[in-house]
């Protein structure tokens, strides 16, 4: 999933700039370094933005800060984006299905539901963000665990999980079962059935071209 890391060598030079600087509840304008701090860096390289001047005081305002170490910001989802990707792409070639073995959240959560089936074992909810980050975006306890946003009981009558697994070797039966029915290669027909009913059977009926009651 997705994480946010932190430029070690930048956080004791920027400054932020107040909406009121006697009430920091009411938020923030820009991030910024003095003129100064910047000189201490290489402005454009491992971060971004332009100077300004307020207050009298020339400022360089950030619009983002890369750091010096690869993978602190969203450079980190390229394995995820990359295998949703293939998984979507996937979608109209061939059959695909994912098993949800443990707690799935975020992008990991996303990119499970791209695929035609789902199997969620009993004990992996598939959730976007935990329920303590929801509590405290509503300001209150509506929620007291994980499956109440995305266990089995959530996601299998709206339709995101197909199957529910009891644990793991369940999950795997499962996974097979299905695979039984798929076809060798996604250019093959899939089997048909064995039926008593014949395709080329004799037909006994047929309807009349005006309103009837069987």
């Amino acid at each position: 999933g997705a994480r946010r890391g932190r430029a070690e060598e930048k956080k004791p030079y920027f400054k932020v700039a107040w909406n009121d600087p006697m009430d920091v509840a009411k938020g923030y304008k820009y991030l910024y370094f003095t003129e100064e701090d910047a000189n201490r860096f290489t402005p454009g390289t491992d971060f971004h933005g332009e100077y300004i001047t307020e207050g009298g005081e020339k400022r360089y305002k950030l619009d983002d800060i890369v750091g010096q170490k690869d993978g602190l910001g969203v450079e980190n989802l390229r394995g995820s984006g990359m295998i949703a990707g293939e998984t979507s792409a996937a979608y109209a070639e061939t059959f695909t299905l994912s098993y949800v073995t443990g707690r799935s959240v975020g992008i990991g959560a996303y990119i499970n539901r791209l695929a035609q089936r789902v199997i969620q074992m009993q004990n992996g909810p598939l959730l976007l963000t935990g329920f303590g980050a929801l509590n405290k975006l509503l300001g209150k306890e509506v929620y007291t665990s994980q499956d109440q946003l995305g266990g089995p009981q959530i996601m299998l009558p709206n339709g995101v999980a197909h199957q529910l697994a009891i644990d793991d070797q369940d999950g795997v039966e499962k996974v097979l079962r299905w695979l039984s029915y798929v076809p060798k290669t996604a250019s093959d027909s899939a089997i048909a059935a064995p039926a008593a009913d014949l395709i080329d059977r004799p037909i006994g009926f047929l309807p009349t071209k005006t309103p009837y009651e069987s």
